[in-house]
């Protein structure tokens, strides 16, 4: 193992990336603590700065060492934050990792942070696993390659490192979790300051989930208080964010119910709230003993653990992997997992015999003289310093200027315009310059592009606004498609009566709204989308072209979840041969009944990566270089057919971004990205008129670009196309760094 030195040197600085708050999580606990002892340690002349990741849109009120605020969720924000770090005066990044604290699939975006990162990088890992998913080992694994030294905790991690991720022996160095430095003193000195005076406490604190195994504990309390009636049991800490989202409180209430059935409720105390560093000290203090009933054993680290043994208490655990290594030589004891008799066996041991706890508590203590944060911090300090001065010198760069796509250069989306476009009933059709026109009413197609784009924000941002908009699009497609009879409507007035019967185009685009939240929309929505997209498709005959390639896009997400859906791709299959003998025509985009012929090649380029069909991929590949050709590389989207006010339409500009993405995922091949590029900037005024269709301070787009000037209105559709643009635009930026490093 490699050993950090020891002693004291001077930084220009230090940067800490990781979740922040003490009051939060574990993970920010410990990123807190070892910030502060670092900044101790170092001195105020070499500055600690603290970038702090975001799991909620509004943030935190941080204190003023956080200097750099992430939403988690959000790829540009790497991109900054990447920028931030090459520019500011400091020699090393300290990366704070669960796969649980960065965005994207199994953390993946923290990888746009460190792709174009020029300071060395130690990565403190909080979780390491024995059995990854294949997106997880990738992730770390490219995570373990371009970090200059990897921290764990353990001796086992270490090992895992190793034997799992083939990192080298010598990038791993071994530092313990750190611990508050409290002195060794009698339980007793703190009850009273919780009317506890004469009791015996035992203590489980942490995030609560249902991983805890605390009914296990209750049950164990029926038996220990016939031997020790004067006993009191502690659960101490709110339930976990991520539990409260998806169960709200059920686990706790069904444990309070169990408390209540067993007539336990005079020896269990809930205290479901985030506790302060200094009064969690005072609950360790009135601990007799730590229980940790655990029922996941695959936890490499555990803070919880720890104070508690530092903090000189008697421990009784489940013999998770952290607690298997420390947890020895009569430090504490170990008891099955699920296993309420031995827990109460152990306990039960423990209190009638003082001497053996009391030479337990002693053990655990001086075990871990070696975690309090002052020393823990002298190690990281001799680390960084080994670090950086090996690392190769670097000059400053801004990475966003070295791509044809960086998210740094390109505007934030902003759902402002199109919320201000809808009510509680839909979205509306058209809009006097920024205002809705409700006069038009709520249109079936609106509802299913505005579900694509809400859905798609809300996977990029965890906006609840987004989420908010895209329930009321699935209920009004819902509302205009199955609930009179076989006829679809097109349109809602604005009275809330059906009109006319629904065209083509809208159920087409309907089929690809359903198909895209099926694959990639939020959870909550998925059972309703999925009931909705078979009954469309099985009662749907389509030979319209612009219909058959919406059809097909949603399609194609329905089977990248559902590929046994047997009934859907014959459905495919039969839409993708019409389109493709469609597009075989010479004038295929002269004759393209629509703005949108780019929605062709996205579809046949989708279908021919799914079916992994070489013929149409060369397909594909003629017809993008058809689209390329009418729209002047993506420097021109003249609408095609009847156009005296010469029109160009987003509708245009978005679908051939879309067509030239498809493309760039056919092909791995970046050289579509510079059309996408040229259509971004049309978007922002790069055009025959020098006008930014975009309005960067409504957040809407206009409606059109012609030969006499933008047209004012900034309705629906040029609004969520614009969108649909640039959360594509997003993703096609992060794709493309982790394709081309």
């Amino acid at each position: 193992m490699v050993e950090p030195g020891s002693g004291l040197h001077r930084f220009r600085g230090i940067a800490f990336v990781g979740n922040y708050l003490p009051r939060k999580c574990g993970i920010a606990t410990f990123t807190f603590d070892l910030a502060e002892s670092l900044a101790q340690q170092a001195g105020a002349d070499q500055p600690v700065i603290v970038c702090a990741m975001n799991d909620l849109p509004e943030g935190y009120a941080y204190p003023e060492r956080v200097k750099f605020e992430v939403s988690q969720d959000y790829p540009l924000d790497y991109n900054r934050l990447t920028d931030f770090l090459n520019f500011s005066r400091i020699d090393v990044v300290s990366l704070q990792h669960e796969y649980g604290i960065f965005g994207g699939e199994s953390g993946a975006n923290i990888l746009t942070l460190l792709r174009d990162l020029h300071r060395p990088v130690v990565v403190t890992c909080h979780t390491v696993l024995k059995n990854p998913s294949p997106v997880q080992k990738e992730v770390f694994g490219e995570l373990a390659q371009r970090a200059t030294r990897l921290v764990v905790m353990s001796r086992k991690a270490f090992g895992f490192l190793e034997e799992v991720y083939q990192v080298p022996r010598e990038k791993i160095v071994l530092i313990p979790h750190g611990i508050h430095d409290t002195p060794f003193i009698d339980p007793s000195f703190f009850k009273d300051k919780f009317e506890l005076e004469g009791r015996k406490v035992l203590l489980t604190f942490g995030l609560l989930g249902r991983n805890k195994g605390i009914e296990y504990m209750i049950e164990a309390l029926a038996d220990i208080v016939k031997h020790h009636p004067k006993t009191t049991y502690l659960v101490l800490g709110a339930t976990h964010p991520a539990v409260v989202r998806y169960e709200g409180e059920s686990y706790r209430l069904s444990l309070q119910r169990r408390v209540l059935e067993l007539g336990l409720e005079k020896h269990v105390l809930f205290h479901p709230r985030f506790v302060d560093q200094d009064e969690l000290l005072e609950y360790l203090g009135a601990t007799d003993i730590f229980v940790a009933p655990y029922l996941n054993l695959d936890q490499i680290t555990s803070g919880a653990l720890s104070y508690a043994m530092g903090a000189g208490k008697a421990v009784v655990t489940t013999p998770f992997w952290h607690a298997e290594e420390v947890v020895s030589e009569e430090r504490g004891i170990l008891v099955p997992v699920q296993d309420a008799a031995s827990l109460a066996h152990e306990i039960n041991r423990l209190l009638s015999n003082e001497v053996l706890l009391g030479a337990m508590r002693k053990k655990a203590y001086l075990y871990c003289r070696n975690m309090i944060w002052p020393a823990v911090a002298r190690s990281y300090l001799g680390l960084f310093n080994e670090v950086r001065t090996k690392a190769p010198k670097t000059f400053p760069v801004a990475s966003s200027m070295t791509r044809p796509l960086s998210a740094a250069n390109l505007p934030e989306p902003k759902l402002d315009h199109l919320l201000r476009l809808s009510d509680d009933t839909g979205l509306a059709h058209h809009a006097f310059h920024t205002i809705p026109d409700w006069s038009f009413g709520y249109y079936l197609e609106d509802a299913a592009s505005g579900l694509v784009t809400a859905s798609k924000y809300y996977n990029t941002f965890s906006d609840p606004q987004a989420m908010h908009l895209a329930k009321i699009c699935l209920a009004l497609i819902r509302l205009l498609t199955t609930t009179h009879g076989d006829k679809p409507y097109q349109h809602l007035d604005y009275a809330r009566r059906p009109q006319g019967e629904a065209s083509p185009i809208a159920l087409g685009k309907v089929i690809w709204a359903l198909g895209y939240v099926v694959h990639q929309g939020p959870d909550i929505l998925v059972k309703a989308a999925n009931d909705l997209f078979y009954w469309m498709v099985s009662n749907m005959e389509i030979t319209h072209p612009r219909t058959l390639a919406y059809a097909i896009l949603g399609s194609c997400d329905y089977l990248s979840r559902f590929g046994g859906a047997t009934a859907v791709r014959r459905f495919l299959t039969n839409s993708a041969g019409q389109l493709d003998e469609i597009c075989s025509r010479a004038d295929w985009i002269d004759t393209w009944p629509g703005a949108d012929p780019g929605v062709a090649v996205q579809a046949i380029a989708v279908y021919a990566r799914i079916e992994k069909s070489k013929r149409l991929k060369e397909k594909s590949q003629t017809l993008a270089n058809h689209l390329l050709e009418a729209y002047k590389q993506g420097t021109e989207f003249l609408k095609n057919g009847d156009n005296p006010d010469e029109e160009e339409l987003p509708i245009s500009a978005t679908t051939f971004i879309e067509a030239m993405g498809a493309m760039f995922h056919l092909e791995n091949n970046r050289d579509y990205l510079l059309p996408i590029r040229k259509a971004v900037d049309w978007y922002l005024g790069k055009n025959r008129i020098n006008a930014s269709l975009y309005d960067f301070t409504s957040g809407g787009c206009h409606d059109a670009l012609t030969a006499s000037g933008l047209n004012e209105n900034q309705g629906t559709e040029a609004t969520i196309f614009y969108l649909l643009a640039f959360l594509t635009l997003h993703r096609l930026a992060n794709a493309d760094r982790s394709m081309h490093p």
